[in-house]
């Protein structure tokens, strides 16, 4: 049995759950290959020899032997393109249209005529009686129309069929039923129906008489108002009203009302009422009769089946449809809230147990109906068109699915074909199997027909129908004439085409170059005159010219064959390259073909093709046809890498694998072997070398201190302590701190750089111990007088070595005494500060000062000596000589003698001046302070009120507060800057780089100082006015002036403002807005510097000017 399969591909990671029968071009041998079954038209049946000519002539159509371009008119026998279908005569719209008709519609050329059958019994058996319009006036056949009027329900109700012809044959129809469609009345009277509230109803219909069958609405009170479905109402397809627990809101008149699916014709019933009696109960779950249900009961394939299913009972049911043992039909859907399971068109296998699961809050129940499909007859081998040769020989098969099985029938020009009525000359020619006919020795003139296959079981009878006809034609090529070039590749195989039209088949025979080939070795002739050339040789290049005979003569054809050489590597992938991380790495491969082929590169990595979307995720690739970049490349990008390059006639490949080098793998199961209060042992086992030897490690940590990893210890070696397991140990000396709990991870080094951490190890901790640290950032100072501060960083947790933690201060008078003085603060923990006492008269005077560590297992080294001053007393002097003079109209500058710095006067360190001031006309009580953060002997006490006299006092400061004031003096403000601006300011160029402001003068009020003069203010468009140059004009001047030094081509801003002893005034508005000319215009040579002169005054033409409101 494994002789049969064919080798698989190596290294194939594809599925093949396909199985195929296959050819094998290096094995020369058919067998059976498994597929992916993605793979398109790769493949062909095997089939007897016997049957051969029946398979070539398969692929004859009508066109086969006729020179008609036109394919509406190729002569042909008819088809059906639309059936006839039945039809329901509705009695009750006679009024409106007393008419009914059956069409059926054939195609053909010449066209068809048609004629209409009805069929009855005739002692038990089935005869069709031709309608004939001139002997009934009521019967009308237009076209494929058959038209009956004033249908008698009597005479013409029954099954029909029509005939198509033309001159090549006959073909009958489907039978179709014409039936008659009624609706009697309903009673005229309904008793009332009763029922128990929280129980179940079921309230029938009790429709009239019909046919077919009809729809059900139920109305109450009034008509149209349609009951609406819930959750406890349904109307179901039997026509009955359910409720499954009445209540109260029930009651009211109902009225059952039908309307024909056939027609709109319909009929309403009497209204009756429904009364709903109290029940002190209410009922349990409880299935109907015959529920759950199935409409139809006997379901065709194709059909929608509805399957309903509803439950008296209360609390109000919930519903679930399941199918007992599989899933739920693929399309199927339910409706009315679960209650009603739609299976669209069933399927055979769709048969089966569909359960209904009813529950409510109190209890579940379940029934089933189980479904039996039955299927009309639908042909899965339908007949198709004989084109056959004069005295051949026929085999037509047609087949047909249907439940139950179907029985077939033969038919030739609508004529029954049966073997005991056949002529005696046929009876040896012809022969019926069930669904297969055969026929021997062909004859035009007793065989060319129109043949039907008739499948017919209990539900429905269908045709399949098709044409015969039989040839004898002289070969041509005409049609079909050899390819002029036909392209193959070396070592692949080629067929050449020879396929004329002849019947009989004709003989072939092929020469290349002249030279009459055969059939042998490399090249076949096939049966159906094709040659086939495996596997092809530069030397089968040639022109092929392939002669068709048969008895009516012989045509030949010719084409030229063309040898294509697959790809040729120019530069191959080496076999192996070493590269290492974060580098680049090129892979070429280049190839050659036929300059008339497209060649396509193909790249694999490790078996799987890289597509472009993988370069969209990976932009570590990149692809540009025969290259392969690689940029900065990883780990991942390793292993091996294929370049197949392809063309239309063949592929070849090269392969390389990637070793690529970098840091080592993480190390793992660091673990603690033995630790101590400052040292520990650690193991661990290296991660992968990654091509290169590790040479050193860093230990990484964190602590229950600190969360964040930090650098133990960097760049130490570690020895091997087990060869068998690889454990490398490293002894870690006076890096840890006591009291402290600890996580270690491990980085492996070699010369390509460090490894990722290792996963953290265990959490170790070590011993307690008295502090090995001091406080850092000793210092002081500050506080009231008579107090000795000192100040220092609190050891942090990882430094405190044990719990109980607390420190020890230490001070002398610097220079004064030689003890330290001591005090041990215990009771205040870890604190940062200490306030000592000393005498007063030991203000702001130098004492050195340290502090030491404690905790529960003793004393911590104490600091160095660190100077500090203690606190400092208020200043005993105040400054002399106070003076203040007008600064403006709104400012005083106050000035005295400088204070002596000393100790003795100051008491500390100087910080700044207090100037105190109020109105003369206000008392003291009402003064203003102004403090100056500066020790030099003057300050600017502005926000002032204008013509004002002020007393103003000086008193120094320093940290412990100020000291006594000075002696007051009285001064008076200026009075009011100019009020208003300068006005009607104009600007006018002069050359690029200065312009010529104009204004008029400003007159100042008795309120204001004189004027000194004014200030043209200026600066760059794109600057801030406080980067503004001032020009100053003296008063007395003219009210004109020049702003030289401005930029050519630049834009600025300009503004006027007079000032006087009280300060600026007020600006001019609006700002001007100006740009100075291109200096390029200005240049000029000697030889018109007279018309330079001349024209000076145009220069003014350069300067643009702008207002801005």
């Amino acid at each position: 049995m494994d002789n049969a399969f064919l080798p698989e591909p190596v290294d194939e990671t594809l599925s093949r759950d396909y199985l195929v029968y296959s050819y094998h071009n290096n094995l020369q041998r058919w067998g059976l290959e498994r597929v992916t079954g993605k793979e398109k038209l790769l493949y062909i049946c095997e089939a007897p020899i016997s049957n051969l000519l029946n398979l070539i002539d398969d692929d004859r159509t009508y066109q086969y032997g006729i020179e008609i371009d036109n394919p509406n008119e190729i002569p042909r026998g008819p088809y059906f393109i639309k059936q006839p279908t039945d039809k329901v005569f509705d009695v009750s719209k006679r009024k409106i249209n007393n008419d009914v008709s059956l069409s059926c519609l054939a195609s053909a050329y010449p066209a068809v005529t048609y004629e209409w059958f009805k069929e009855i019994y005739e002692n038990d058996r089935l005869i069709a009686i031709k309608i004939d319009p001139l002997n009934n006036t009521r019967y009308t056949i237009s076209g494929g129309t058959l038209i009956i009027y004033e249908p008698d329900q009597a005479e013409d109700r029954g099954s029909y069929h029509c005939k198509a012809t033309n001159k090549f044959g006959t073909i009958i129809s489907e039978s179709v039923e014409l039936s008659f469609g009624y609706i009697l009345e309903f009673n005229f009277k309904r008793s009332e129906e009763r029922g128990d509230q929280n129980w179940g109803k079921a309230v029938y219909c009790d429709p009239p008489q019909h046919f077919p069958g009809v729809k059900y609405y139920w109305a109450r009170d009034y008509f149209p108002n349609f009951v609406e479905e819930d959750k406890r109402v349904f109307v179901s397809h039997d026509g009955a009203l359910y409720f499954s627990a009445l209540e109260m809101i029930d009651r009211g008149n109902y009225s059952c009302n039908v309307q024909s699916v056939a027609s709109d014709t319909g009929r309403n019933g009497p209204f009756f009422p429904l009364r709903v009696d109290p029940h002190s109960s209410f009922q349990q779950l409880k299935f109907p009769n015959n529920f759950p249900k199935a409409f139809p009961e006997a379901p065709i394939a194709g059909e929608e089946v509805r399957l309903e299913c509803i439950a008296f009972g209360y609390p109000v049911p919930s519903y679930n449809w399941t199918r007992r043992g599989t899933s739920l039909p693929r399309g199927s859907y339910t409706i009315s809230y679960n209650r009603v399971l739609i299976i669209p068109k069933i399927h055979v296998d769709d048969q089966g147990e569909y359960i209904c699961r009813v529950h409510n809050d109190r209890l579940s129940i379940e029934n089933s109906v189980r479904l039996t499909i039955q299927a009309a007859p639908n042909f899965t081998i339908p007949l198709t068109d004989k084109h056959m040769d004069n005295r051949g020989e026929l085999t037509w098969t047609c087949e047909a699915f249907g439940i139950p099985d179907v029985t077939y029938n033969w038919f030739r020009n609508g004529e029954i074909l049966d073997m005991e009525m056949l002529p005696p000359e046929d009876k040896n020619r012809y022969s019926i199997q069930d669904n297969v006919l055969s026929i021997k020795h062909l004859d035009p003139e007793r065989d060319q027909a129109m043949y039907q296959c008739r499948a017919k079981n209990q539900l429905r009878t269908k045709y399949s129908s098709a044409q015969l006809r039989i040839l004898s034609l002289k070969p041509s090529f005409k049609k079909r004439p050899m390819e002029p070039e036909t392209y193959a590749a070396e070592k692949g195989n080629v067929t050449i085409f020879c396929n004329p039209e002849a019947a009989p088949r004709p003989k072939f025979v092929w020469k290349k170059d002249g030279n009459v080939i055969g059939s042998g070795g490399r090249r076949r002739i096939l049966e159906t005159g094709n040659l086939i050339i495996s596997p092809v040789s530069r030397d089968d290049e040639g022109t092929y010219i392939c002669t068709a005979t048969n008895q009516y003569g012989g045509d030949e054809t010719r084409g030229r064959l063309i040898v294509l050489r697959g790809p040729q590597f120019v530069e191959k992938l080496p076999q192996h390259i070493t590269t290492a991380v974060m580098q680049n790495q090129t892979l070429r491969c280049m190839g050659e073909v036929d300059e008339m082929l497209d060649v396509a590169y193909i790249w694999k990595h490790n078996g799987l093709r890289i597509r472009d979307e993988d370069l969209v995720n990976n932009p570590r690739l990149n692809i540009d046809g025969e290259e392969l970049n690689i940029i900065n490349a990883t780990f991942a990008e390793a292993g091996e890498y294929e370049c197949i390059i392809k063309s239309a006639v063949g592929e070849i490949s090269s392969k390389t694998t990637i070793t690529i080098e970098g840091p080592p793998g993480p190390p793992g199961g660091v673990q603690v072997v033995n630790i101590v209060k400052t040292s520990t042992t650690l193991r661990w086992t290296d991660g992968a070398f990654n091509g290169k030897p590790i040479t050193m490690y860093t230990i990484i940590a964190r602590t229950n201190w600190n969360h964040t990893w930090f650098n133990l210890i960097e760049n130490i070696t570690a020895v091997e302590v087990d060869r068998y397991n690889g454990r490398k140990e490293a002894y870690l000396e006076n890096v840890l701190n006591p009291y402290t709990t600890y996580e270690f991870c491990v980085s492996a080094f070699n010369e390509l750089g460090y490894s990722l951490p290792s996963s953290p190890s265990p959490q170790y901790s070590t011993p307690s111990d008295k502090p090995t640290k001091f406080p850092s950032n000793i210092g002081g100072g500050g506080g009231k007088i008579g107090d000795l501060t000192i100040t220092w960083n609190p050891l942090p947790p990882s430094e405190q070595n044990s719990p109980g933690i607390y420190y020890k201060v230490f001070w002398r008078r610097k220079y004064h005494e030689t003890e330290f003085q001591s005090l041990s603060l215990k009771e205040y923990g870890n604190t940062g500060r200490s306030v000592v006492s000393i005498q007063q008269q030991y203000y702001y005077t130098e004492y050195e000062v340290k502090v030491q560590a404690a905790n529960a297992l003793g004393f911590g080294p104490i600091s160095n000596a660190v100077t500090i001053f203690s606190a400092e007393d208020m200043p005993q002097v105040a400054p002399q000589q106070v003076v203040a003079h007008s600064y403006n109209s709104t400012s005083l500058k106050v000035s005295w003698s400088p204070i002596e710095q000393t100790r003795e006067k100051i008491r500390g360190k100087l910080i700044g001046h207090r100037i105190k001031y109020w109105k003369e006309s206000n008392g003291e009580e009402n003064a203003v302070y102004y403090l100056s953060r500066s020790t030099k002997p003057w300050a600017l006490v502005v926000g002032l009120q204008p013509d004002t006299y002020y007393y103003v006092k000086v008193m120094a400061y320093n940290s412990a507060g100020e000291g006594p004031e000075s002696e007051r003096y009285l001064e008076r403000t200026y009075r009011k800057a100019p009020q208003k601006p300068p006005s009607s300011v104009n600007v006018y160029g002069v050359n690029p780089s200065t312009v010529r402001v104009v204004w008029r003068y400003v007159q100042p009020s008795l309120e204001e100082e004189p004027l000194i003069g004014y200030k043209i203010r200026v600066w760059e468009l794109d600057q801030d006015m406080s980067t503004a140059n001032d020009t100053i004009i003296p008063g007395g001047s003219k009210l004109e002036a020049d702003i030289t030094n401005l930029s050519p081509g630049k834009a600025y801003h300009l503004r006027v403002l007079a000032f006087s002893k009280g300060g600026d005034g007020r600006m001019s508005s609006p700002t001007h807005t100006f740009q100075m000319g291109d200096a390029a215009a200005f240049r000029s040579t000697a030889s018109n510097k007279i018309l330079d002169a001349a024209l000076g005054i145009s220069l003014l033409l350069l300067l643009r000017v702008y207002e801005y409101v």
